[in-house]
């Protein structure tokens, strides 16, 4: 059993930090004593139902959690802020607790956990999550340029050289990690954890799919659940769907959204959509799969540039453990080789209106796979299973403990 601090900067009220932080940490916390800092929203402090219920829930699986208002602006003097008040409180909460692991969740969290590491030499995992820099500049909000991209990425190499542990989302990630030059010397090994899912939640809610007629203009729902903007090349999906339209004229986009909604009703609108084929949700994290069951097969499209060859998307394990295939596109982590490797969905080569459309053709026969249901929940467990990442993690925990 090993005494764990877990530092994430995504708040636990968050969807993400619900799916992809507590629903991790509930079940390591069986095995090992957790106590776990994170940066919640305003807004979400507000909350005041929801926030008494999670932290019963929490308090219940034995887990200490501290709680600390994310501050978004000024950028750079906001994050300087919380780190030192990161810092501040986990040197305070490891030698109370006796702390021998930090669990840092990214980079802001490993700038925490490299300070706490460098003052009172405590191990630490680097739990990258992707390349944050090359997020930035990908995403237009850093030049490659800048003083802070640069310091950024010097950071990053302090963090692969004196972790204890790194962690990768992809086999390609990994791999591009490796090919750093701080990294060529190195005999360090990086473990690969994917996004994983709760497929107790994600998980078929309906036995057997309904046999298709491609003759027949059949009520099709197309499924998108999460964010839009940025990464998400919502405007290729919106093209997807039309190609849909084409094809199956009752068709309709079914769309789990928190808080974008006007902005994806004015994208439908620029595109000549009738807001009739549409529909838009917002659902507690637990409803996620509810939803996604009404579906006949989930869609993202992610911008596949040089950061995202380490991404691997929350939806894509949610779709895949309710049974639904999947349409995606090239240059996203592991994506193509899971999909079409293991034939339980369709790749975009490019986003031209012909792969559009074959991409909508190619997605509609596979549907008519009479396995098709069974063959993603099957892949959904050997790649996206949480019990299979709890593992990994329980493996790197009780090994730094014992060394």
């Amino acid at each position: 059993m090993a005494r764990v601090l877990y530092i994430t900067y995504d708040g636990l009220m968050e969807p993400l930090g619900m799916s992809q932080v507590w629903q991790y940490l509930k079940v390591l916390s069986k095995n090992n004593t957790i106590t776990i800092i994170s940066f919640e929203k305003s807004a979400d402090f507000l909350d005041k139902d929801r926030l008494s219920y999670l932290c019963n829930e929490i308090e219940s699986y034995g887990v200490s959690w501290h709680r600390l208002k994310y501050h978004k602006t000024p950028s750079i003097m906001a994050t300087a802020y919380d780190i030192v008040r990161a810092i501040l409180l986990g040197v305070f909460i490891v030698k109370k607790s006796k702390i021998e692991i930090i669990h840092a969740r990214s980079y802001v969290p490993a700038l925490v956990a490299l300070v706490i590491n460098k003052l009172l030499n405590i191990k630490f995992i680097f739990d990258m999550r992707g390349f944050w820099a090359d997020e930035k500049v990908d995403g237009e909000a850093w030049s490659k340029n800048s003083l802070v991209y640069k310091i950024t990425k010097k950071l990053e190499c302090g963090f692969l050289t004196n972790a204890s542990s790194i962690v990768s989302l992809t086999n390609i990630g990994r791999n591009d990690v490796l090919s750093l030059d701080c990294m060529k010397n190195t005999r360090k090994k990086i473990v690969v954890i994917p996004t994983c899912v709760n497929l107790q939640l994600f998980q078929q809610q309906h036995l057997k799919m309904p046999v298709y007629n491609s003759d027949l203009d059949h009520h099709f729902i197309l499924g998108y659940v999460g964010s839009v903007g940025t990464f998400y090349l919502f405007d290729e999906v919106l093209k997807s769907f039309k190609a849909l339209l084409k094809v199956k004229k009752n068709s309709k986009l079914l769309i789990i959204n928190k808080g974008q909604h006007e902005y994806i009703l004015n994208k439908i609108s620029d595109m000549g959509i009738s807001e009739s084929h549409v529909e838009i949700k917002s659902v507690a994290y637990d409803k996620v799969a509810v939803e996604i069951s009404r579906m006949d097969a989930g869609i993202f499209y992610i911008k596949p540039v040089f950061s995202k060859r380490s991404s691997s998307p929350t939806k894509f394990g949610e779709f895949l453990g309710c049974g639904k295939p999947c349409i995606s596109n090239f240059g996203v982590g592991d994506t193509e080789s899971v999909l079409e490797g293991e034939n339980v969905g369709i790749v975009l080569k490019s986003f031209s209106e012909s792969e559009h459309v074959e991409g909508i053709n190619r997605l509609l026969e596979l549907i008519k796979d009479k396995n098709i249901q069974e063959r993603c929940t099957q892949v959904a467990k050997a790649h996206f299973s949480l019990g299979l990442g709890v593992e990994k993690y329980n493996n790197i925990y009780k090994q730094l403990v014992d060394k």
